[in-house]
């Protein structure tokens, strides 16, 4: 919660609700640092007692609040949704954030979430989800396998996923945005769309196939004011890389590059993907894409 409490607050996204998808948060299991400062790099919420991370999401919301902004926070958990308003409601008007539960690959139930969305405020959207918006679930949240290690049933998990939620949210907000003065949206993919390596291939596939359905979106739209830009976030300390296998296997890919996780594994804080958007959604420019990654990790853009 410090780290949120040390973001500069304003009004600057006063008067806009911000739609924010793939909100939530995961037990903390393993504790990494800012090799810099030494300071703790997860952003936490404590439910029943318990230190959780907050995912991108869910941090991305409560810095989009602290600015000012009305945020409609979207998980198919009802309860993580009311555990992190009740924790952001410490520091943050109530007031200002939203949330509904839903499935985001069920057509009916995303119409039905859109159609019934306040009409008194214009709509941003940040869109950043990944297998959690679907029932598949990741054994030892890794995704970082060898080739031989895929099966058919992640291929079409992570792929479908992605592609799916974010093209039903797309089609039925779009006429609401089409009215609008003007609407900026913030896809998150991953710096692993624009950079290969030799685990994970079905991972780079999925967030690379997101990325360019965010490229195509973005020039198929800034003629009607809408801006799309793409998010391209590094390691974020949101939990996934808490399990020792993940982390093995990311310390072999920074080999690849040559990179310090074999002395150090380094992550950014969700809060800094947020305060990235914060930054874009504020901005008078038309920010196409945005790179971020934790200082020390690995910044290539290329394989």
């Amino acid at each position: 919660m410090k780290r949120l409490e040390d973001v500069v607050k304003s009004e600057r996204l006063k008067g806009k609700r911000v739609i924010i998808t793939g909100c939530g948060y995961k037990p903390r299991i393993h504790t990494f640092y800012d090799f810099i400062t030494e300071e703790q790099s997860h952003d936490l919420i404590e439910v029943d007692g318990k230190e959780m991370k907050l995912n991108i999401g869910a941090a991305t919301a409560g810095v989009l609040a602290r600015n000012g902004a009305i945020v409609h926070m979207v998980s198919t958990s009802q309860d993580k949704l009311e555990n992190i308003k009740k924790y952001y409601s410490k520091i943050i008007d109530k007031n200002l954030i939203e949330y509904s539960a839903l499935d985001l690959l069920n057509e009916k139930e995303v119409e039905k979430f859109v159609s019934n969305l306040p009409k008194d405020k214009p709509i941003y959207w940040v869109q950043s989800v990944g297998l959690g918006a679907g029932s598949y679930k990741l054994k030892d949240d890794n995704p970082y396998l060898p080739l031989e290690e895929i099966n058919l049933d992640l291929i079409e998990a992570e792929t479908s996923t992605l592609i799916k939620a974010t093209h039903l949210m797309m089609k039925e907000l779009l006429p609401k945005l089409r009215r609008q003065k003007e609407t900026k949206i913030a896809i998150v993919t991953s710096m692993s769309a624009i950079r290969g390596y030799s685990l994970g291939g079905i991972h780079c596939t999925a967030k690379g196939a997101i990325d360019r359905y965010a490229n195509s979106a973005m020039l198929a739209l800034y003629k009607d004011n809408i801006f799309v830009t793409t998010i391209r976030p590094g390691g974020i300390d949101t939990g996934m890389y808490d399990n020792p296998k993940v982390q093995e296997a990311i310390k072999a890919v920074s080999d690849e590059y040559k990179g310090i996780y074999r002395r150090q594994f380094i992550l950014a804080p969700p809060t800094a993907v947020g305060e990235a958007i914060n930054y874009v959604f504020t901005t008078s420019a038309h920010i196409p894409s945005l790179n971020l990654v934790a200082k020390g990790q690995f910044p290539n853009e290329g394989s």
